[in-house]
């Protein structure tokens, strides 16, 4: 990578956290419905042209840190059979890799999570994301299985995605409360209950 392309792309990376961090402020202020394409670009000191440049919609102003979550757990699952332990493990993994460090992608994590809470219209966004990411993560689950791989992967990964949104709320919620949370405590623990109730239930 040349000096030049180098100090594009960093430059590129900085206007897209400039365009975030606008659409953060101003969604906690307003709320998404409340707020346009040309607030989020006059914010950031850009056009409403560069925006688009940058993100679809305004929701996906904010939508990034869920894109790279799932990007960081596909890096983390292993290749050939996956059992369930495999996705937790993976799961986990990506989110100390989200807490590790100055953990801004954590911070980012919390306020995407808080203002769901709050916002119907970015809420909405978040599951068409989550959709989309658990249609993906069945690709990937199911390459390797055999005949009935597709039915197998859609129940791991979906089963997976309610644990891991439960603890993220359950996690956005004592944090906010003012508890000192460790995340992936709460997502392992999480995972725990859920298998403890589906073999409650198998023994029913």
């Amino acid at each position: 990578m040349t000096d030049i392309t180098g100090l594009r792309l960093r430059r590129r990376l900085e206007t897209a956290a400039e365009i975030e961090a606008a659409a953060f402020e101003l969604f906690e202020q307003r709320g998404s419905e409340h707020t346009t394409v040309d607030d989020i670009a006059a914010a950031a000191g850009v056009s409403p042209r560069t925006f688009f440049r940058y993100f679809p919609t305004k929701e996906e102003a904010v939508l990034g840190v869920k894109h790279s979550f799932h990007d960081a757990v596909s890096g983390h699952i292993p290749s050939g059979a996956v059992a369930f332990g495999d996705l937790v493990h993976a799961t986990a993994e990506a989110l100390a890799a989200f807490s590790a460090g100055d953990s801004a992608p954590l911070r980012r994590m919390m306020r995407f999570r808080c203002l769901c809470t709050k916002d119907d219209n970015l809420r909405q966004a978040s599951l068409v994301v989550d959709a989309e990411q658990c249609r993906l993560r069945q690709q990937e689950v199911a390459a390797a299985g055999g005949s009935e791989a597709a039915l197998r992967a859609r129940i791991l990964v979906q089963t997976l995605s309610v644990a891991l949104n439960a603890a993220l709320d359950e996690w956005a919620s004592r944090s906010t409360a003012g508890e000192d949370t460790d995340l992936v405590e709460v997502f392992r623990a999480t995972c725990e209950m859920q298998r403890q109730m589906c073999g409650d239930a198998a023994t029913a």
